[in-house]
């Protein structure tokens, strides 16, 4: 291990114990707004955030954003906002708030059927070998986990309960190397929504997200962070299409990241890279 990388992994464990001992103020996380409206906030939500937490020691998105736009919290609502979806703790990216029960309606129901279409890009363990893959292992509740994480797991275990239906398309970007290991850039189409559903669909064909400590059973602990990202989101209501940058490039990662293949570039319109292969 070079020098870089270790002084990266020991940073990345103190950053760790800081963030789930609720000792890193949320004064200091910014949260970027990606649009707003009438009706709708979107963010770009920082890794290692909850959506909202009962806990208000450590950081949270209805408090972050309550303190950004106070006259926008809705009293009534037990975190302030209604939230129309939301990302696992760990992973950073587009989120969707609507201001207002109507809204909320409009876009819960175009989630709901399917008209919604959400994109992420991740950084996996291993270099997957085919370019695109669709994956549909039934995902549930793994019972040796009911506490905690609320870990899942596909129906094939024998510990699965409540397995329900789950499809995740995957289009290979990049392969390359992750501090000194093989390591392959995607990005992924959810088609259904389960909890964990990219995290498990990933691990379950042996290409762990990269930092993913609960999925690589506890043995992923030196990255920075879960790479996992919610790239693009086509909420199917009023022409709302928003997209953030690629935060796993080479510049973004310090070299830490460098890709030796490229495969498929996202850009702008990425959901052409899977109609072309439906």
């Amino acid at each position: 291990m070079t020098l870089e990388c270790f002084i990266h992994c020991f940073v990345s464990l103190f950053d760790l114990v800081v963030t789930w001992l609720g000792l890193r103020g949320s004064n200091k996380i910014d949260v970027e707004i990606v649009y707003k409206s009438n009706d709708f906030i979107i963010v770009n939500k920082p890794e290692d955030v909850f959506t909202n937490n009962h806990n208000k020691a450590r950081p949270s998105l209805d408090v972050l954003l309550g303190k950004k736009y106070p006259h926008l919290v809705n009293s009534n609502l037990e975190h302030g906002f209604y939230f129309v979806h939301r990302l696992d703790f760990v992973t950073s990216g587009v989120l969707c708030i609507a201001l207002n029960k109507r809204a909320c309606a409009k876009a819960s129901g175009a989630m709901q059927k399917r008209i919604s279409q959400k994109y992420y890009i991740a950084l996996v363990r291993g270099h997957v070998s085919k370019n695109h893959l669709d994956l549909t292992d039934s995902i549930g509740y793994c019972a040796r986990e009911a506490e905690g994480n609320r870990k899942m797991c596909t129906m094939d275990k024998v510990c699965c309960t409540g397995p329900r239906d789950a499809h995740t398309r995957l289009v290979v970007l990049e392969r390359g190397m992750f501090m000194s290991y093989p390591a392959t850039k995607v990005l992924l189409q959810l088609i259904t929504g389960r909890r964990h559903q990219i995290r498990v669909h990933c691990s379950t064909i042996g290409h762990t997200i990269i930092g993913d400590y609960t999925y690589s059973n506890r043995k992923d602990t030196s990255p920075s962070r879960t790479f996992l990202h919610s790239y693009r989101l086509e909420l199917g209501v009023d022409g709302i299409n928003v997209q953030t940058i690629d935060p796993f490039t080479k510049a973004k990662l310090n070299g830490l990241w460098i890709p030796v293949e490229y495969i498929n570039g996202a850009g702008d319109d990425c959901f052409r890279l899977f109609d072309s292969h439906s």
